[in-house]
């Protein structure tokens, strides 16, 4: 009891690829959430591997780094 959830490997795997292809692309995060329609608060946490998120907004956050959603989740 009291046990915080573990993060599995996939969100941190996916945070550190969405990182590496901002800062490659010159990207902001504020850039990245306004290209995406995710608010750069979540880009965030997803970077930081705080959040596991739907595939929808995987699609939507490669498409603003100019990646497919199977290369930010190698």
């Amino acid at each position: 009891m009291g046990d915080k959830p573990r993060r599995g490997k996939v969100p941190r795997a996916l945070g550190k690829n969405l990182r590496e292809a901002r800062e490659r692309a010159k990207l902001t995060q504020e850039e990245v959430g306004h290209r995406s329609g995710v608010h750069p608060t979540e880009v965030s946490r997803i970077e930081a591997g705080k959040r596991d998120p739907q595939v929808s907004t995987v699609e939507r956050l490669a498409k603003a780094v100019g990646l497919s959603a199977s290369d930010l989740l190698r």
